[in-house]
């Protein structure tokens, strides 16, 4: 299986699932175990700002820093991080110690691990196989880190076993949980080790600078950056969070219910991401992009005014079936069409715009909700998106991977990068 991926990619796949699946289940229990070390709602909330915080620090310093000090030391610095974030956290119940740790653990609130290893691993993963099988290794990298923080998702229920068969004090089984996510880093420290000089930067002209930041490929990340934030904008309007309360007070759905149903679209979201390299060989990566985020959010502006609530849960299994096949041939896409020696700041900006444009989208949301208008933010959020789709395929129409230009008969690259083969 991907005996055509450089022993590189394996290695960050491995390490992905592992930080994947210990994000899923701490990203579950993290809220509940503030609460119930007696922390009231706005210190919670201080809490998960930090988390986030922090996440977006580290976003920026892996941009800048990486390929200057090192990716693999950067790699291994980030989870020495994250080793201590584990074993310090459950060690106290005071609310400022526990805000500093929160800051540097890379705890991850969405379920998914979306931190600064990310930034690092697109770069490597795109230089570990052939521009023919990228968008496929992009589609393995999506399915197996969703596949593993759902299983972390489930494994969070650990704590409850602990208390349940073995009798463990509630405080003290989540406190298990978390020196458990500190081993996991160690685990991961040890892959790390193994990566090779090829997971690198490649080196450029001249006598590099101190950090890292667009140049050659500037035009193109500061607009996929852009764009980025305004998706994330209407994407944080309809939220997985947000969008459970919104089926509770629009249909009265149960908690089993929901669970039942974001379960569905989880895996179809997942597994979406194979047809979507199907699409990409065929009508192209961006053509993929744009023509199945459409419809997705086209669905969800079609939600606000469901009758009927299997019309509603239908609309979002479909909508989560489309929704994500942006996202692996996004990332396929960006380090195809940038200079190799800025995809890191470019894996790097790219989350920092998308995570910075939803900061504020959860809390219009709410207000939304309180001014009786439930339905507006699936509006909204689906009208912002659609707009976002329709400028990405406005600004970027012209702008081919070199698979693609190949395909096409060898079109001439654009000038503001060099696509050439990147492997070693």
């Amino acid at each position: 299986m991907l005996r055509w991926l450089a022993p590189d990619g394996r290695l960050v796949l491995l390490t992905s699932s592992l930080r994947s699946f210990s994000v899923g289940f701490v990203s579950v229990m993290l809220g509940l175990y503030l609460a119930e070390t007696g922390l009231d709602a706005v210190r919670i909330g201080a809490v998960l700002a930090a988390v986030l915080a922090g996440s977006t620090f580290f976003i920026m310093l892996a941009s800048l820093f990486a390929d200057r000090i090192g990716r693999k030391r950067f790699f291994i610095a980030l989870t020495l991080l994250t080793i201590l974030g584990g074993a310090l956290f459950p060690l106290t119940e005071s609310f400022l110690p526990l805000l500093l740790v929160a800051g540097f653990a890379g705890f991850g609130l969405g379920g998914a691990d979306r931190g600064a290893h990310g930034a690092l691993e697109q770069p490597i993963l795109a230089r570990s196989t052939l521009d023919t099988n990228r968008t496929t290794l992009f589609a393995y990298y999506h399915v197996i880190r969703g596949m593993s923080a759902a299983l972390g998702a489930l494994f969070s229920s650990m704590p409850v076993i602990l208390e349940r068969v073995l009798g463990v004090e509630a405080l003290d089984a989540y406190r298990v949980m978390f020196f458990l996510y500190a081993c996991v880093g160690v685990l991961i420290v040890l892959v790390f080790t193994r990566l090779s000089s090829a997971a690198e930067a490649p080196a450029t002209e001249g006598r590099r600078s101190l950090f890292s930041w667009p140049r050659r490929s500037k035009g193109i990340i500061y607009r996929l950056t852009a764009l980025g934030a305004m998706d994330s904008a209407g994407d944080g309007l309809m939220v997985q969070t947000f969008m459970a309360y919104w089926f509770s007070i629009r249909f009265d759905l149960s908690l089993e219910s929901l669970a039942g149903v974001f379960f569905g679209v989880n895996v179809l979201s997942s597994l979406s991401a194979f047809i979507a390299v199907w699409l990409a060989k065929r009508i192209g990566l961006l053509n993929t992009m744009v023509f199945t985020h459409i419809p997705a959010n086209l669905l969800s502006i079609g939600m606000a005014f469901a009758p009927l609530a299997w019309l509603a849960v239908s609309m979002m299994l479909l909508r989560g079936f489309l929704s994500q096949m942006d996202v692996p041939t996004r990332q396929s896409y960006t380090m195809a069409v940038v200079d190799p020696a800025e995809q890191t700041v470019a894996a790097g900006l790219s989350q920092l715009g998308r995570q910075g444009g939803q900061l504020p989208s959860p809390y219009i949301a709410g207000q939304l909700v309180a001014a009786s208008l439930p339905g507006a933010p699936l509006i909204i959020g689906g009208t912002v998106k659609v707009i976002y789709d329709l400028l990405l395929l406005h600004q970027f129409r012209n702008i081919r991977p070199p698979e693609e230009q190949a395909r096409q008969g060898g079109g001439a690259p654009s000038d503001e990068t060099d696509t050439g083969d990147l492997r070693q």
